[in-house]
């Protein structure tokens, strides 16, 4: 991906330029809700749109933001994008903690929920109070917050059972439900063309309750 790259101009001046102040999040008594969408889904939330309208009726004084990342699998390539929504979902965490601290809530489908579990699997997880995600890629058989049809079989990027990434994911298994169907090219390895899609529709309504009942707010 051919990226421009903008020229910086200096000018003189008597006196340095002041520090650019970023605008403050606005925050929320209920849950500040951070969606991500799937590959090639267009900009916003994608399939969880529902997820994520539905956890803002059951959760009064709730906001919400759809990861503004690349989505994409070829350009730029399917890790680094993953790697773009990483960094750019870690920095909506921390500047809602910094200005406002308060629950946070993540919603993800397919690449999206790589995304949302790879956060959480990090060197430094950050703190949230519920996590919903839908067809993740890095699905792993056996652990406790694994829910859908599928819960024996590996995604195609699956953890490595007994490594330190799959430990610090298992931190949130009280607050984490990861939903794979039977047949899912991408969570469960299969050949079902249609289980990804059908995920969200089938789980939704499922995901909005176990996020309501986790939240202090409800």
């Amino acid at each position: 991906m051919l990226l421009s790259i903008l020229a910086l101009v200096t000018v003189a001046a008597a006196s340095p330029l002041p520090d650019v102040l970023l605008p403050r999040a606005t925050c929320y008594d209920g849950v500040y809700v951070i969606g991500a969408r799937g590959s090639e889904e267009a900009a916003g939330f994608g399939s969880v749109a529902s997820v994520v309208s539905g956890v803002l009726s059951a959760i009064s004084n709730s906001g919400s933001v759809a990861l503004d990342y690349p989505a994409s699998v070829v350009d730029p390539l399917y890790d680094d994008s993953v790697i773009d929504g990483i960094n750019a979902m870690i920095t909506l965490i921390e500047n809602y903690v910094d200005s406002c601290g308060g629950e946070i809530v993540l919603v993800g489908f397919s690449q999206g929920a790589n995304v949302v579990t790879d956060v959480l699997a990090g060197n430094s997880p950050p703190v949230v109070s519920a996590i919903t995600v839908f067809g993740d890629p890095s699905f792993t058989d056996g652990q406790s917050f694994d829910a859908g049809t599928d819960t024996t079989s590996n995604g195609i990027f699956a953890r490595s059972k007994g490594g330190a990434s799959l430990a610090l994911l298992n931190t949130y298994a009280a607050k984490l439900k990861s939903y794979c169907d039977t047949g899912d090219r991408y969570c469960a390895s299969g050949d079902d063309a249609d289980a990804h899609s059908q995920e969200v529709p089938t789980w939704g309504t499922a995901a909005v309750d176990f996020i309501a009942s986790l939240s202090t707010s409800h």
